[in-house]
């Protein structure tokens, strides 16, 4: 099982995010290995699309079958995540 390396880029925010994600903020999930600097309720809310793009899946419902958007579980001030699958490098 071909397993690839994703990242995951703050695509929005609104509210105040008591961690401080600001949009552009990027984190690297490599080797699945979990990104220094992620809060637990954002990753609690990535993990399942982090582990589809991990091992190649994809989303229907999504244009690209690269990436997906998922949303912080804070409903006060919402954190709108890009999560994407990187190419595999060549060895």
């Amino acid at each position: 099982m071909a397993v690839y390396d994703v990242e995951i880029r703050v695509a929005e925010q609104q509210g105040v995010c008591p961690v401080g994600f600001k949009v552009g903020d990027t984190f690297l999930v490599k080797e699945g290995l979990s990104p220094s600097g992620m809060c637990m309720t954002a990753m609690s809310a990535l993990l399942p699309a982090i582990t589809v793009l991990m091992v190649g899946g994809s989303f229907p419902w999504e244009s690209d079958s690269e990436s997906t958007k998922r949303g912080c579980q804070d409903y006060k001030n919402p954190v709108v995540f890009e999560v994407r699958r990187l190419p595999k490098s060549q060895p």
